[in-house]
Order: structure tokens, then C-alpha cells, then sequence
């Protein structure tokens, strides 16, 4: 797979950029505008939260206690800034340590600062004004996350007990405008099914959430097999507090990995701009010492985009359309 601190802040910072409707040329985010937001809602929670509703806050932020989809603003919190975050933590700790960089703990800190502070700000979009999910992701779920993870129980348990791993996208970048395309942050879980050797309940998060089972081989090879929903689009319900819902739309994959590293996925989904989409990962293609890997994706009016990944880039991207 790809994995170091660049793919990591154009799959979690820009993770949002997958939905449908959102600029995906990256100079078009208005940082300073929108990063003056952020920590304007960060050195002011608890005024924020007053305005917006304690208790409303309470049920649709921080506990999974509304189960409309216009209610449930906890989800990606637990998903991705919780688990996701704590575990990426971990994993970005042990990847500068293995390339020999003084104190590797803290130079993971620093760069999930980066990283989430730049997801706050992508997603604040033109919004001015008050914004309570940078108080609950901040707060609560990112500064959790790591605290969570910093505990070797839990560690062991996300490692033996339910196994999670990091099967975030390839970002790539389009020859033709520069727009960012193929990137996002997404986990798997597996947990063993007792009584079966080589059968695992398995569920993947991120934008989406799909569940299913997964094969295990003995030789460490995995094929799994998963559907349920992914987010097509998000939508702003309040102008005023920013509250917004996700719309939802049928998602599929097929997965491919070698003890637990994504080598491949396949998705058919209802989504209009991604019908299909394919990715091989870096891997089996060798070349001078780079490791070399492909996307393709097909829209629902049959224009497709081809995309060459490498071990340590971005990749790049042609589209028909």
C-alpha cells in the first residue's frame, strides 16, 4: 500500500472531497478564510455549543443516540476521528520510527495536527460563523483517539482481537486541471468467526460503511467480499450552526489483501461518478526500486479515468471526458 505523511494528509485532510458536488482542485479552498473559522469555533466551545444546544449536542455529536440519518453527526466522529484517528496515530509512529527519525511519537503528533487541522478547515468550506463539529472532532475524538491508542490493551485488541487496518485510497492527481481524485480514508475490521478457522465478519468505514465476510488462506492471503452504503453527497441542513446530513447511495466491494495490506479493491456502487472503480495497488509491478500500481473508474455515463500510482507519490490521472 501507500503509506507516509503526504498520502496521509491527502487522504484524511481531503477525505471530504469525495462527495459528490465538492471542488476538488485544492487551490480552490479558501485556508486562510476558513482556517480563521476553525479556530474561532476552537477558542470558543463552549459559546458555540450554548447556541447550538447542549443536549442537542450531546445526542448528535458526541453520543450515538439518534439514529435518523439527518442526526447522526456521531458516525464519522466514532469511525474515523476516534478509531480511525488513534489508530493512525499508532501507524505513523511506527512508520517514522522504521525510517529513523529523532523521536518518532512526537513527530507523529505533529503530523496529525496537520492533518486534522487541514480536515477542519477543508470542511468548513465558505462557512462563517458557528460550527460545533470542530469542537467534538478536536476535543473529544482526535485528542480521544490518541489517548485511546496509547494504551497497549487496547493496541493488542485492534490488533488480534478485531484487526484494523488502514485501506485508505491512492490519491491521484489529473494531468488535465490538477484536480485531486481517488483519495480517502478508509478501515477494515476483522473479527474471526468462532468455531471457523478461516472465516471473519468484516466491516470497512470511512464515507462509507459496508459489511460482510472475509476468507482467510493460509498463507496470510485474504479475499473479502462486503455492501451496504456509501455517502454521496453532503447537505447543509442549518446555515446558521452548519448542522449538515449525508445523503446515502448502494456501494459493493471486493477486496484482495496479503496479511492485512490492501492489495486490491473492486467497487460497483450506484454512484454516478464512480459505477466502478478498480484499484491495484503498489506492489506487484517493480521498477528501479519503485513499486508501481493502477486505478480505473468508470461513471454511469461511460466516461473512465486511468490512474498510475507509485510506493511513494501521488499518482497521476487521465479521463476520458
Amino acid at each position: 500500500m501507500m503509506y507516509n505523511p503526504v498520502t496521509l494528509i491527502l487522504n484524511g485532510s481531503y477525505d471530504v472531497l469525495q462527495f459528490e458536488g465538492e471542488t476538488k482542485h485544492l487551490d480552490m479552498v479558501r485556508y486562510r478564510q476558513a482556517g480563521a473559522q476553525v479556530i474561532y469555533n476552537l477558542t470558543s466551545p463552549l459559546a458555540v455549543i450554548s447556541r447550538y444546544g447542549g443536549s442537542k449536542f450531546l445526542r448528535q455529536e458526541l453520543l450515538p443516540l439518534s439514529f435518523t440519518p439527518t442526526k447522526m453527526q456521531w458516525w464519522p466522529n466514532y469511525n474515523l476521528h476516534l478509531l480511525g484517528g488513534g489508530m493512525t496515530f499508532v501507524k505513523m509512529t511506527e512508520w517514522y520510527d522504521y525510517y529513523g527519525f529523532p523521536n518518532p511519537q512526537v513527530s507523529s503528533l505533529a503530523t496529525m495536527a496537520v492533518y486534522h487541522y487541514l480536515n477542519e478547515v477543508v470542511e468548513m468550506r465558505n462557512h462563517t460563523g458557528d460550527n460545533v463539529d470542530p469542537i467534538s472532532d478536536v476535543y473529544i475524538f482526535d485528542i480521544g483517539g490518541i489517548l485511546l491508542f496509547s494504551s497497549d490493551n487496547v493496541k493488542q485488541f485492534f490488533s488480534q482481537t478485531v484487526v484494523m487496518s488502514d485501506w485508505s485510497g491512492q490519491p491521484l492527481f489529473s494531468l488535465r486541471d490538477g484536480t485531486l481524485s481517488n483519495n480517502g480514508q478508509f478501515f477494515s475490521f476483522k473479527w474471526k468467526i468462532p468455531t471457523l478457522d478461516h472465516w471473519h465478519l468484516f466491516y470497512l468505514s470511512g464515507v462509507e460503511g459496508i459489511v460482510g465476510l472475509s476468507y482467510r488462506k493460509d498463507d496470510g492471503a485474504s479475499i473479502s467480499a462486503a455492501a451496504g452504503m456509501i455517502g454521496s453527497r453532503r447537505n447543509t441542513l442549518n446555515r446558521h450552526t452548519f448542522e449538515q446530513s449525508v445523503s446515502l447511495q448502494w456501494r459493493a466491494g471486493l477486496f484482495y489483501d496479503q496479511d492485512n495490506s490492501l492489495l486490491a479493491s473492486l467497487y460497483v456502487s450506484g454512484l454516478p461518478t464512480e459505477m466502478i472503480k478498480l484499484n491495484i495497488y503498489p506492489g506487484y509491478i517493480d521498477f528501479a526500486g519503485l513499486f508501481f500500481g493502477g486505478v480505473l473508474s468508470v461513471s454511469q455515463n461511460g466516461h473512465a479515468t486511468f490512474g498510475l500510482t507509485m510506493n511513494w507519490f501521488p499518482g497521476v490521472s487521465m479521463s476520458t471526458n
